[in-house]
């Protein structure tokens, strides 16, 4: 005669799965929070760019300060541009 166990009812099975779904959470928050920081970075320093520009710097000074490239400072330019 088969014995018939649903696993998924398991205390262990239940705790291992509960375990596994927080270190998940605590994973996506560090990752979340990593790239919000890299956000916020690229955000002033396209800002800063912006600064220069509308202070009269050329492109290449903004280049070498920020230490970007000129394809970035164009860009950065540009996009701030249309905020204003």
């Amino acid at each position: 005669m088969p014995i018939s166990y649903d696993v998924e009812k398991d205390g262990l099975y239940l705790r291992g799965v509960e375990k596994g779904m927080g270190l998940g959470i605590e994973k996506g928050i560090e990752k979340g929070i990593e790239k919000g920081i890299e956000k916020g970075v690229d955000l002033g320093v396209a800002k800063s760019a912006w600064k220069f520009f509308k202070a009269g710097q050329s492109i290449q000074f903004i280049s070498e300060v920020l230490e970007i490239s000129i394809e970035q400072v164009e860009a950065s330019i540009k996009e701030w541009e249309g905020k204003f």
